[in-house]
């Protein structure tokens, strides 16, 4: 039987665990993955810092990942889009599993709060998780085959922040022409390709550091703003002078910071839109004006999860503009798969603009 290392989730507060495990044949409707790499994601350093409800026993996670097929089940054929898969495809998938027949499931269509998500899943067992050498991929997970010429690197730079950006669009409507975009992670880089995919005139950026910044204007944004160097009114002068005095006509809230929420509100003009992708974890309350809401018909759309054909969006978005925007170079820091702690406190500290680790 193969084996492989998998990391394991204890707790809060504990030490992340790198053991081995027993990697059987899969079942009939199930494909093992070799995972090639893996990304971290701003929710896993919310797991380790015990802002995610952590599930009772040791649990195996990593949600971002792309490998190549050890092998097929008997009833494998295709991946989920149709496509003819077979050993040695490159994939790119998502590890939970929504049941697709829960009410929330199937009439809310809010996939992520699925009554039976099956995750994260528990350690000991094969599963889908991405740190890990080797995952046991179910038949309700979306996996999606890579065409030839598209790089691990261009779809794994984005992980679950396309998309997670794609939902959030999808929510938001059409795009406008004047957007101001608060963070720049991979969700908010992820909205900027977006933002000038969709054509929006004025792409404004805020975030830090520097380098998160330059790589924002690269994938599209047409002004960018160090919020460590700048105050909030200093910000909403510039997106007031950039938009004729109006404001922006829609905000995407991408920094998982709730100060940003009132400012984004207040950067809104009549009529405006705010998307809020990045607060959805933890608890906060915060001072917010009502008036203001009413008398500029605001609208505020939250945003949680994607539909799974998102994840098929993401790999074409990657084979279309991947090569041309740069999206592998988005990726400044590797870490080996025993020290994927390190490789999460990276992200939790803002050191890279993406993260992954390296089975």
């Amino acid at each position: 039987m193969r084996s492989g290392h998998v990391i394991v989730f204890h707790g809060a507060g504990i030490p992340l665990e790198y053991r081995e495990e027993p990697s059987p044949d899969p079942g009939p409707n199930e494909i093992l993955v070799r995972v090639a790499i893996a990304g971290v994601c701003g929710t896993d350093a919310h797991r380790l810092s015990g802002d995610v409800p952590a599930l009772p026993g040791p649990v195996c996670f990593g949600h971002e990942a792309v490998g190549v097929v050890e092998a097929l089940g008997n009833s494998v054929t295709a991946d989920r889009s149709g496509a003819a898969l077979a050993p040695g495809d490159r994939v790119y998938w998502s590890p939970s599993d929504p049941c697709g027949k829960c009410w929330t499931c199937r009439v809310a269509r809010h996939r992520a709060l699925c009554e039976d998500l099956h995750w994260p899943a528990p350690a000991g067992r094969p599963n889908a998780a991405g740190f890990r050498e080797l995952a046991t991929v179910g038949p309700r997970s979306a996996l999606y085959r890579i065409p030839e010429g598209t790089s691990f690197d261009s779809v794994i730079a984005f992980g679950c922040a396309m998309p997670t950006a794609l939902g959030g669009f999808a929510r938001l409507g059409p795009v406008p022409d004047d957007v101001v975009i608060q963070g720049a992670g991979p969700v908010g880089l992820a909205s900027t390709v977006l933002a000038s995919l969709a054509g929006a005139k004025n792409i404004i950026v805020f975030g830090d550091p520097g380098e998160r910044l330059a790589a924002a204007k690269k994938l599209g944004a047409t002004q960018v703003i160090s919020v460590s160097s700048s105050t909030r009114e200093e910000r909403r002068e510039l997106v007031l002078s950039l938009t004729g005095g109006r404001g922006a006509q829609a905000v995407v809230e991408a920094a998982g910071r709730v100060q940003a929420f009132p400012e984004g509100l207040d950067l809104l003009g009549i009529n405006g839109r705010y998307l809020i992708m990045g607060l959805y974890s933890g608890s906060a309350v915060i001072p917010i004006n009502p008036v203001l809401i009413n008398n500029r018909n605001l609208r505020i759309i939250g945003s949680l999860g994607m539909d799974q054909e998102e994840y098929l969006r993401t790999v074409e978005i990657a084979a279309t503009h991947g090569e041309r925007l740069g999206f592998a170079d988005l990726i400044t820091h590797r870490f080996p798969l025993e020290r994927t702690e390190d490789a999460i406190r990276a992200v939790a500290d803002g050191l890279s603009v993406k993260a992954v680790v390296v089975p």
